[in-house]
């Protein structure tokens, strides 16, 4: 034990001695700025260093040279190195500063490190990385495309460069924006990733119009590499109204005269349009829908038929919730005319009840022939209601109501099999145009004559009661010859006018609008009505009557559509007037709650020397009408035309 006793002091003081003799190990870890001063031995200077690159800093791009910065504190280094990657880049002195060029480097990715010694230690700077790019800035993608003609108001103007763009090369300097050759202030924004730069006019233009948009080889990407202007100039043609695609037909190839068009706008606001078409020319004709996929115009199922001999013609049309439309028709069956739903189900159309539709026993011994026309469609939930006008054996006609549940058998809504009259007596209605109110109860409109034998017509609005009875939505007119209105129903004039084809819309407030065509003014041309419901009791007039043309022209076919908060649209056909020569043209307006306001120029939305006719009006989401007709080559119009158009104010 003695002899223990004496070796551990040896032992400790070997190991001792052993731990100075060790060399300074480098932690590389910096030091805080000051360092300099040992704070627990006052004033003594410290030997830890703190290491920066101070300029870059991050990611820096270059094509050329780069300007390096290292900052040290906390003593006075022996050496000061820069490396890129593990390689040496070069030794620097205070100020420590250093001009790399990169000229002679390949393109690529670069980490560069600052490193100080002293007193046999050294420390190392958080890193940063060069990138080193020579290659130009390009454009990869214009949109909408150079030369484009038929562009929406509506699409983005954007550019998609290449690689990232220097923001502050963006500017009004680099971008320019025209419109018809004349300069337009524009707003100028840059995505996250600096590669999409997209335009915006801070006006809305008058179109049509040409857009044309400069880029400079101010623009610059991060590295300052110019952008290499593309030598096809961009600029593309806003036309007043945008076209779904050119011409539509089913058949085609062959002189098939097509007519009766109609549509609806699915949830992404694309047209699903029908209309009826010859299949062979002069042979019967069918039922055709069609959807726009974003491209083109594409068939949904087959052509739609009732019979087996029988020509189809004034479709109607609505979607349900899935976006699957709704056609009905009136069809001839060898003796008499009926009505015919069917609904697409996503792989096949299926009929809805339980075939041929009828109010009136069209079968009697007397074999007397009485047609069921105008089919008017408008749907509630998985609730769908057709309305029609039919004439019964005494050779009078009524307007009929019909309701499917759920997609179930079709039934009368209302009492006395859906019959509803305005007129008593025997009084032929005709031409229905149904909407639904916020609580799917159907409003109805049509053309009555106002009393028997009596051949003028005027119009009624019938609402569905909750006991069953049809009763005037909004009560006519009594006769009052100081403001012109005459007693039995709706009339723009007090003598024996003419008022027909009505149709007929709701807002989400329930409020009624009313256009019907008719003349002003006792054996003046026929002109478009607007009313809307004033409350329970009371109509009043909406602007001026409407015509495209002074003088003696004729204006018809009229469609009323209301945007939810009840901005209204209204379109129509009308006659230029020009014996021989003349055609009809179809027009559009708003109203702006003080006047009518025109969508269209002088000759409407006629494709070149045609005549329009049956236009049928929708609004998509954003509130902007959309129409579809078809075009004939004949003056003075047709019902049959060559082809459909489908298009949309641009805006």
């Amino acid at each position: 034990m003695p002899t223990l006793k004496r070796y551990i002091p040896l032992v400790l003081a070997g190991l001792m001695s052993a731990c100075l003799q060790l060399p300074e190990i480098d932690t590389g870890s910096p030091t805080r700025p000051d360092a300099g001063v040992d704070p627990a031995d006052s004033g003594t200077p410290s030997t830890e260093l703190s290491v920066t690159i101070t300029a870059p800093t991050g990611t820096f791009y270059t094509s050329g040279a780069v300007d390096l910065s290292v900052d040290v504190r906390g003593g006075t280094p022996e050496v000061v190195r820069l490396f890129k990657g593990a390689e040496e880049l070069a030794t620097i002195s205070s100020p420590y500063r250093y001009t790399w060029n990169t000229a002679a480097e390949p393109e690529g990715s670069y980490t560069v490190t600052a490193r100080a010694s002293k007193a046999g230690r050294t420390f190392s700077s958080a890193s940063i990385t060069v990138i080193v790019d020579r290659t130009n800035l390009q454009v990869a993608s214009r949109s909408p495309a150079p030369g484009a003609t038929n562009v929406a108001y509506s699409t983005p103007i954007q550019v998609v460069f290449s690689k990232p763009v220097k923001a502050t090369t963006i500017s009004d300097t680099t971008v320019s924006f025209a419109v018809a050759g004349v300069l337009a202030e524009k707003t100028l924004s840059l995505s996250s990733d600096g590669r999409t730069l997209t335009l915006v006019p801070k006006a809305r233009p008058s179109l049509p119009a040409t857009f044309s948009i400069g880029l400079s080889n101010g623009i610059t990407d991060s590295a300052g590499n110019a952008l290499v202007v593309p030598s096809t100039p961009w600029s593309f043609q806003l036309p007043h109204w945008y076209s779904f695609g050119g011409p539509v037909e089913a058949v085609v190839g062959g002189t098939t005269p097509l007519k009766d068009t109609a549509m609806a706008l699915d949830g992404q606001d694309n047209p699903v349009v029908a209309w009826s078409e010859e299949v062979t020319t002069g042979g019967r004709a069918s039922i055709f829908v069609y959807r726009w996929n974003g491209n083109a115009f594409t068939p949904i199922g087959s052509a739609l038929n009732g019979t087996a001999i029988g020509s189809a013609y004034k479709p109607a049309l609505v979607l349900d919730g899935s976006g699957n439309p709704i056609v009905a028709w009136q069809e001839s069956d060898g003796f008499d005319e009926n009505i015919y739903i069917k609904r697409w189900n996503g792989t096949t159309w299926q009929s809805v009840g339980s075939g041929a539709l009828s109010a009136v026993n069209d079968t009697s011994s007397s074999k007397v022939a009485t047609p069921a026309r105008n089919p008017s469609l408008a749907m509630h939930g998985n609730d769908i209601y057709v309305a029609w006008d039919e004439m019964n054996a005494e050779g009078f006609s009524s307007i009929y109501v019909w309701k499917s549940a759920n997609g179930g058998p079709l039934t009368s809504a209302g009492a006395y099999g859906g019959l509803v009259h305005a007129v008593s007596g025997f009084t032929s209605a005709t031409k229905p145009s149904l909407v639904l109110d916020s609580n799917g109860q159907p409003i109805v409109a049509f053309q009555e004559q106002t009393r028997e034998e009596h051949a003028p017509t005027n119009i009624y609005v019938m609402r569905l009661q909750p006991n069953g009875s049809w009763a005037y939505a909004v009560s006519p007119f009594v006769e009052d010859t100081t403001s012109g209105y005459v007693s039995g129903g709706l009339s723009a004039s007090t003598g024996t006018t003419l008022a027909r084809d009505c149709s007929l819309t709701i807002d989400a407030q329930n409020n009624l609008y009313l256009a019907w065509a008719e003349v002003s003014y006792d054996d003046g041309p026929n002109d478009i009505q607007v009313f809307r419901s004033t409350g329970p009791q009371s109509w009043e007039r909406i602007g001026s009557p409407l015509s495209a043309y002074g003088g003696y022209t004729y204006a018809g076919q009229a469609l009323l559509r209301a945007t939810p908060s009840g901005k209204l649209f209204v379109t129509w056909s009308e006659f230029d007037g020009m014996a021989e020569t003349g055609y009809v043209h179809l027009f559009a307006s708003y109203w702006d709650d003080k006047a009518w306001n025109s969508l269209t120029v002088e000759d409407g939305l006629n494709q070149s020397q045609k005549s329009s006719a049956h236009p049928a009006l929708v609004l998509d989401s954003s509130g902007r009408p959309v129409l579809v007709w078809n075009e004939s080559h004949n003056a003075l119009g047709s019902d049959g035309g060559e082809y459909a158009y489908v298009q949309r104010y641009n805006e």
